[in-house]
This record gives structure tokens, sequence and C-alpha cells, in this order.
């Protein structure tokens, strides 16, 4: 990932975790112009557009999560909200019953959502580095991550 591309994700993060959802949006879809391999980019996206009663754009974003990560819990979880407050109750509840079938895990191993929670900040820590040129660290970062959540396509890309 460049350096411009991996500042305008960073500020998009900041502000969305901030709910300045009015700046997040700006440089999200500025993220999506440049890769469209961001799961968590279009369920940020998701969620803004619920905020501003766009549920047919967010319902969009959240798919678009789940196409590129089938596995991505809270995405499914805010497609079940969508459908919900669309009517779509049908839906909904069969997004929420896959999310947590696919949820279930064997005792001892950790959750899925944990599992991506925590890929993510160690993604998080490789642009960290990467961004101040420590470019062995960052793909070590990546690694982990990756270790943890095979699938998770946004890693994948980062790593070239």
């Amino acid at each position: 990932m460049d350096e411009f591309l991996s500042e305008i994700l960073n500020l998009g993060r900041s502000h969305f975790q901030r709910k300045q959802y009015q700046k997040a949006e700006k440089y999200l879809s500025q993220v999506l112009e440049q890769n469209q391999s961001f799961a968590d980019v279009y369920n940020m996206l998701g969620v803004i557009y619920h905020d501003q009663g766009s549920f047919a754009r967010a319902q969009r974003a959240f798919e678009a999560a789940l196409k590129l990560n089938p596995a991505y819990t809270e995405a499914a979880l805010n497609l079940a909200v969508i459908y919900n407050d669309m009517g779509m109750y049908r839906e909904a509840k069969e997004v929420y019953q896959n999310a947590l079938t696919r949820g279930q895990t064997a005792p001892g191993e950790m959750d899925r959502f944990v599992k991506g929670k925590i890929a993510n900040m160690y993604a998080d820590i490789g642009d960290v580095y990467m961004s101040s040129g420590r470019f062995d660290d960052a793909i070590g970062e990546y690694q982990r991550a990756l270790n943890l959540c095979p699938t998770f396509v946004d890693l994948r890309a980062k790593l070239g």
C-alpha cells in the first residue's frame, strides 16, 4: 500500500472512531476510489450511511464487505440490522443466524470476531511501521495478522 493511501485510510479510521462521520466518509470514499479490497472500509461506510438514514447505500456497503470477507461477523450483524430497518425481516434473520453459526468455535479456540479485531490491530501496527520506513517490521505485523485471518483480502493487498 502506498503512503498516501495509508494516510487517508488512517485519517478515515480516526474520524470514524471519533464519530466524525462526515469527515470519515470523505477519506474512506477516497480509499475505495484507489483500492476496493478493504472490507473494513465498506463496513465503516455502511455504518455512516446507516447513521445518515441511507439504508440502501448501507446495505450495499455491508454486502460488499461480506463479499470480500464472508467471515466478517461485525459486517454481517450490521447487515442484519439494516435488513431489519428496511422491513426485510426474513433476510435479517437469515444473515443473523449465519453469523451466529460462523461465530461458533470449538472449546479453547479464539472467537472469529476476536481474531478479526486482533488481526486488524496487527495491521494497524504494520501501517505505523510502514509509514516510519520500517518495512521488515511492517511485513512481520501483516504476516501476524494473516496468520490469524488468512481470508482477509485487504491484508494480502498490503503485502503486495
